[in-house]
């Protein structure tokens, strides 16, 4: 089903955004700017043009997703300045790329804007990071990993960086003392940095710096906060968790993920993850895959890890996932993140919206989300081209739609 409306932000082709010598220079997506908008609108469907990918390969047999369509888009609540608004007039003004409602495993409602269809990859940003977790977890539970086992154990390259000391389970809490700046507004942040060492952004003229994640790691040598005692959003911490995976494991992350959940979950199209050059998977944001496989991955966790009569991600994990315990909830309310989440968590790679009734989301820049309500078996999935890499308005009129919608469901 597709969806157009007049007082939506404009679509990439009415930008006029793309390849090709026969755009004026001003309107081509490029290395240097893909990641910027308006480029944005027409990259995020396409970031295999622009970095090193790897693929992993989709089910020979993809699973069925039953329909029982409704009407949503009337759905009223109140946004994040109190006004009266509607599912559809949310959709209309976030940049929506993709929009996918899940109930009881059957489809609610399917939309696409901005050019994408069904067969679409799209950059899921930092919604990768749960999809890591769940790899995680299933070796956690093997005792392949330990969460109380410091990270330097599996990855002795770290032994003088900040991280020293630091245990896998506070690199999942995003609790390691270590200085790294990810404040989007600061272009010369660590955020910045890091994007040449993981290979989203092309190094300037003259750079020497490292061109591997873990290499970058090593250079992060500063400890500003003793370990496991303060709530700081640092994507590089992924990436780590997700090298000691591969150290651990003895397999590439596109092996592990293949295996245990993207074939047997039954995924319609590839996976596709930006690598580094030594040909590791940003693990922190860059997966790209399909509106239906984001929400065919948000049932598997709704469901308990359970997927059409198999168990592929620990039911332990998961419920862990989303029960933080009280030192995790008093570091969050410290935190600068209160403010968006209020009573809310961060917890192994997820973002806990409502722990009394487990409530988890996914959560990446630019407007991704994954919306799980296990209670109510709904999973909400969105993909966007937002022009801010943080729009605190966009998400909270996202999340407060999507409890609307569950609310209607229930």
């Amino acid at each position: 089903m597709n969806a157009t409306k007049t007082s939506a932000p404009k679509t990439a082709f009415e930008l006029g955004i793309g390849q090709g010598i026969s755009l004026p220079e001003e309107q081509r997506a490029d290395t240097s700017n893909w990641t910027l908008p308006p480029f944005n609108r027409w990259s995020f469907q396409r970031v295999q043009q622009f970095t090193r990918t790897v693929r992993v390969p989709r089910a020979e047999a993809p699973s069925a997703l039953e329909e029982n369509h409704r009407d949503l888009s009337d759905i009223t609540f109140r946004d994040s300045t109190s006004k009266q608004s509607t599912v559809d007039k949310m959709l209309a003004g976030s940049y929506t790329d993709g929009f996918l409602v899940l109930h009881k495993g059957k489809i609610l409602t399917e939309q696409y804007f901005n050019g994408m269809d069904r067969s679409t990859l799209h950059l899921i940003m930092s919604c990768s990071k749960s999809v890591t977790s769940a790899v995680a977890g299933i070796y956690i539970e093997a005792g392949v990993l330990d969460p109380a086992t410091q990270l330097t154990h599996y990855l002795p390259e770290l032994v003088d960086s900040g991280m020293a000391g630091a245990t896998l389970q506070q690199a999942l809490d995003m609790q390691v003392g270590v200085k790294f700046d990810e404040d989007y507004d600061n272009l010369d942040g660590d955020w910045r940095h890091c994007e040449v060492a993981t290979g989203w952004r092309e190094p300037t003229t003259g750079y020497d710096g490292p061109r591997d994640q873990l290499s970058y790691a090593q250079t992060l040598t500063e400890q500003v906060a003793e370990h496991g005692t303060v709530f700081h959003y640092q994507s590089i911490l992924t990436d780590v968790i997700g090298c000691c995976l591969e150290r651990a494991s003895g397999k590439g992350f596109a092996e592990l993920v293949a295996e245990h959940i993207w074939t047997p979950m039954g995924a319609e199209q590839d996976l596709v993850s930006i690598i580094d050059s030594a040909g590791t998977m940003v693990f922190e944001g860059g997966f790209n895959i399909c509106l239906r496989d984001f929400a065919r991955f948000g049932y598997l966790i709704s469901q308990d890890g359970r997927y059409q009569g198999q168990q592929l991600v620990p039911k332990a994990w998961l419920q862990e996932c989303r029960n933080p315990n009280d030192r995790l909830l008093e570091a969050f309310a410290a935190s600068d993140y209160a403010e968006v989440l209020p009573s809310g968590a961060y917890h192994n790679q997820w973002w806990v919206r409502n722990p009394e009734e487990g409530i988890t989301m996914a959560l990446g820049i630019h407007g991704q989300m994954l919306y799980i309500d296990c209670e109510r078996e709904l999973v909400v999935a969105k993909l966007s081209s937002q022009p801010e890499q943080a729009n605190i308005a966009m998400a909270m009129d996202q999340m407060l739609a999507f409890e609307a919608i569950a609310e209607s469901v229930a």
